[in-house]
């Protein structure tokens, strides 16, 4: 029999607990499948957060939202934060958007989108906003209206354009066959149109797809459509095309295209050689390993991050970067600035060197930590991530996360003391941030029972 204290007791347990749960939904880790499976069964919209960094990233950090907003959002939305790791390259949202940066999504039931927005909420009225503005817009013609349509057969040129757009509108991988179904309804005098073919490019259709081959039939068009539109578009549909390419070797599991792809990119670099050849080593690079190709990532991995950021001087670096701004011409054999164009270069080197410095260091560290992940029982290849950290160190020795994986690179390979010196120094330097510095401290107390897993 349950006393009467212990029954009002968790009666309030209930009462205040589950409502509190339910109002933190919004907020809380979720994986997409059973995110779309409550809000087809609730038949709701989805409103929820897309990222790819760790398990102990909140995109709402520092947010008060009001109860009556989390009331809003949970009457109105099935919501969450969706985490999509980074090899999970088949993952439904991996093959739909390019995921640089955590993206806030308001969804129909489906998942196709009706409103994005790609920067972190900070105040509780922007996210207002941005509920009513879904709402609005879910109200009109949204994509996956369009897309029942599309599915049940109808092809009319109009409804194809708008698909089209609301992939560029989304930022959104194009379906190639939607993108073919819309070219083959053009005419000879449309596909001869400036701003037709512009919509086209705009498409990010891929290299070696038909659409890109027959928008490059006029040439001359082309290159007079690139010498006319503004750079930030032109940058966007160099952008979608190189995307969508490299999209379709994973898909197609085609080596043979990522390496296409580098070296089309390479070419565009024709005044700035340096450059060309990272494009060249990085996109093949990049497909072995999000294909798990251990043996030949480790090695392509090995070479581009030594080359380019270890081994490379990033003043040098920016010093062909400047020359090439300034359209001068570049040798193979290198090349001097005078006096006066040197001191503007200094000056201009003082602006962007911190840009610079993270540049590298961003790089010798993420290249170091899949060095651990895909070498970690080969000490040649962690010796090749410790010399990188320490020079990552040199240049940022403030950066918690740089001591970090030089912690665990040390602890692999038996360094223990050395090991936890430096997890000691990620532990104070992530004091700040709350939910690493917790993790931080874990991960310390491991090391020192020399039980940690290596995760």
């Amino acid at each position: 029999m349950i006393h009467c204290r212990t029954f009002i007791v968790l009666f309030l347990i209930q009462f205040t607990v589950f409502p509190s749960m339910a109002q933190s939904e919004f907020s809380s880790h979720i994986t997409y499948d059973s995110l779309i499976t409550k809000a087809r069964q609730r038949d709701k919209p989805m409103f929820f957060v897309v990222h790819q960094r760790s398990e102990q990233f909140s995109p709402y950090a520092g947010l008060t939202i009001s109860k009556k907003t989390k009331d809003l959002l949970t009457e109105a939305f099935v919501s969450g934060v969706v985490r999509v790791a980074p090899e999970e390259v088949n993952h439904p949202i991996s093959k739909t958007y390019h995921l640089r940066t955590p993206i806030y999504l308001f969804t129909d039931k489906d998942g196709y989108p009706i409103l994005r927005y790609n920067k972190q909420i900070k105040q509780e009225d922007t996210l207002l906003k941005l509920i009513d503005s879904a709402k609005t817009i879910a109200a009109g013609e949204t994509m996956g209206k369009l897309i029942k349509q599309y599915r049940k057969g109808f092809r009319s040129q109009s409804l194809l354009q708008k698909l089209l757009e609301q992939y560029q509108i989304f930022d959104q991988y194009t379906d190639e066959q939607v993108l073919s179904d819309y070219v083959s309804r053009l005419t000879v005098q449309e596909l001869n149109n400036f701003e037709t073919v512009a919509f086209l490019l705009r498409s990010g259709p891929a290299y070696d797809s038909q659409t890109y081959q027959l928008a490059y039939t006029n040439r001359n068009m082309v290159d007079s459509l690139y010498a006319t539109l503004p750079l930030p578009i032109r940058n966007e549909i160099n952008g979608r095309i190189q995307r969508q390419t490299f999209r379709e070797a994973l898909d197609k599991k085609s080596f043979a295209l990522a390496q296409n792809l580098g070296n089309r990119m390479a070419n565009t670099w024709q005044s700035h050689r340096l450059r060309g050849n990272i494009a060249r080593s990085y996109y093949p690079m990049k497909y072995l390993q999000l294909c798990g190709d251990t043996i030949s990532y480790r090695s392509y991995a090995r070479n581009h991050y030594n080359n380019y950021f270890y081994r490379l001087d990033q003043d040098s670096l920016a010093k062909v970067d400047y020359a090439n701004s300034q359209n001068m011409n570049i040798s193979r054999r290198g090349f001097a600035l005078d006096s006066v164009e040197n001191l503007r270069f200094q000056n201009w080197l003082e602006k962007h060197r911190p840009r610079y410095v993270k540049t590298q260091v961003d790089n010798l560290n993420y290249g170091a930590n899949q060095l651990l992940a895909f070498g970690k029982e080969d000490p040649e290849v962690l010796f090749d991530g410790i010399r990188w950290m320490h020079k990552s160190i040199a240049l940022l020795p403030d950066r918690g996360q740089s001591h970090h994986i030089l912690a665990k690179l040390l602890y692999q390979i038996g360094f223990y003391a050395e090991a936890e010196a430096a997890q000691q120094r990620a532990v104070e330097l992530y004091k700040p941030q709350k939910h690493y510095y917790k993790r931080m401290q874990e991960i310390l107390k491991q090391m020192q029972g020399r039980s940690w897993s290596g995760s």
